[in-house]
């Protein structure tokens, strides 16, 4: 890969659940959990203009055609690996209050099909950034450290949302879409932080049935009622790279989940002064275990299973025979989320409901698209790499059409992934993680070292005829 140093300026939740299908809807924006406007618009809007922020200076420039061909396909290529669930939260109603570890919405379909309502109102693209537009990524590395107060952040190489890994993988499949994200490092994890054009960006002409019909069929159960929108945190390894990443979840089913009958008893910081007493304060909600400046966390619901939750699609039941899943299965393999339901409706009557386990084909997709994953794979170790070494700590991705990314410092004073506190126990955790004694049964080894990414020399390296191959070793000719 060629890179193009340049100081050169530029100018500077889901759903309340209803069982009335024919609800009404008022005009107040609603938390979306990133199921969108209907397939027909986002391919109506396969280049959205990016809203005219600022950029900072330009650092470097990743042209695709410079990308390694990965023409050669006797090798394997990247593969998730490991993937487990690590943490979860749910937003409250209308309030800057999560409850951890939350619960997904239930799947609840109505027993006769009923003819549902167009989507109305208004929506927000990103629920996280308008909810906590300072720091979107603070309430899921807070629900973390509450589920996991010690966790080894030593070990993460990548915290990213299905959103922004989704963007590069856009990138490396060539389907024109503009995107921007921040990077930001803290100890050794590069955060990707998602960017939309403002913190309340809506989606524009929400249509079709995307949000009326997980209102009508699936549940907030009792235990996390208010909630509008549940957001998850699993952990994998891709190809090297340790990744944790969040995305929003549509539902889980109950059967599918062996810790559904569990109560969750507020743990101990909350410190109640009788058995009863904690299990009074769940059934209201949970307990407030801590505040962060506007940030309200509460203990309530119950760990779900990653075998358990699915992603929802609606489409009109004309589309039914198509069977196009290029918009659905990168995001779910990206995800790791193994149902699916594919909902096909004539006029808002839903008379065909498919619950499908997609764990087969998704593994048929990424044998499909091996040549992509690679590349996804280069850039996301491109990415990384410059920002680790970068003098600069607050980055940001820029791309504005289809054949090259821009690495950018953050216009003015940038934005800061997390707050001061959060940033050092994270870098606390990395410490402590880096001290483990050897003999633990972990694997201790650097996912970087064995590429050569991170040799002290690499200034002086040439990474332009390197390829996968040799581990861009920095010193091949062609």
């Amino acid at each position: 890969m060629a890179f193009y140093p340049n100081n050169s300026h530029s100018s500077g939740s889901t759903f309340q659940p209803s069982r009335n299908p024919a609800a009404s809807y008022n005009s107040q924006p609603r938390w979306s959990n990133q199921r969108g406007p209907s397939w027909k618009q986002q391919r109506a809007e396969a280049k959205p203009e990016i809203p005219p922020l600022p950029l900072g200076q330009l650092l470097m420039t990743i042209n695709k055609a410079d990308l390694p061909s990965a023409t050669d396909t006797s090798d394997l290529p990247p593969a998730i690996t490991g993937c487990e669930y690590v943490a979860s939260y749910s937003w409250l109603d209308k309030t800057s209050t999560i409850l951890v570890p939350g619960k997904p919405p239930a799947w609840t379909p109505l027993g006769n099909p009923q003819q549902l309502k167009e989507d109305q109102g208004r929506y927000f693209r990103d629920p996280n950034a308008a909810r906590f537009p300072k720091h979107p990524v603070e309430p899921a590395v807070q629900a973390l450290f509450e589920l996991k107060p010690a966790y080894p952040t030593a070990g993460v190489d990548v915290f990213a949302c299905g959103s922004t890994i989704g963007n590069l993988l856009r990138f490396a499949r060539g389907i024109d879409k503009s995107f921007r994200f921040t990077l930001e490092v803290i100890g050794t994890t590069v955060f990707f932080i998602r960017r939309e054009g403002s913190p309340t960006e809506i989606i524009p002409d929400v249509r079709g049935f995307g949000h009326t019909f997980p209102e009508a069929y699936t549940t907030w159960e009792a235990d996390v009622k208010g909630s509008e929108s549940h957001q998850r945190l699993i952990k994998y390894n891709f190809g090297g790279v340790e990744c944790l990443v969040r995305f929003g979840s549509d539902g889980y089913f109950s059967e599918l989940d062996s810790s559904s009958a569990k109560i969750t008893i507020p743990r101990e910081t909350s410190n109640p002064t009788s058995l009863i007493d904690a299990f009074s304060s769940a059934s209201l909600g949970g307990t407030t275990l801590s505040k962060s400046e506007n940030l309200i966390i509460k203990s309530a619901g119950n760990e779900i299973p990653q075998s358990a939750v699915f992603d929802l699609k609606t489409r009109s039941a004309r589309k039914a025979a198509e069977n196009d899943m290029s918009d659905i299965y990168p995001r779910l393999w990206i995800t790791q989320v193994p149902n699916l339901i594919l909902a096909y409706h004539k006029r808002g009557l839903f008379e065909d409901i498919r619950k499908l386990d997609v764990r087969r084909e998704l593994d048929n997709w990424a044998e499909q698209n091996a040549n992509d994953i690679r590349l996804l794979h280069v850039l996301m170790h491109r990415i990384i790499e410059f920002a680790r070494n970068s003098a600069s700590s607050k980055l940001e991705v820029y791309r504005a059409d289809v054949g090259h990314l821009e690495i950018r410092k953050q216009a003015g004073d940038g934005c800061d992934a997390l707050p001061p506190d959060l940033k050092t126990k994270w870098e606390d955790c990395f410490e402590v993680s880096e001290r483990k004694p050897t003999g633990t049964g972990e694997s201790t080894e650097e996912p970087f070292e064995e590429y050569g990414f991170f040799d002290d020399s690499d200034d002086d390296k040439d990474f332009t005829a390197c390829s996968l191959d040799c581990g861009y070793c920095g010193h091949c000719t062609y």
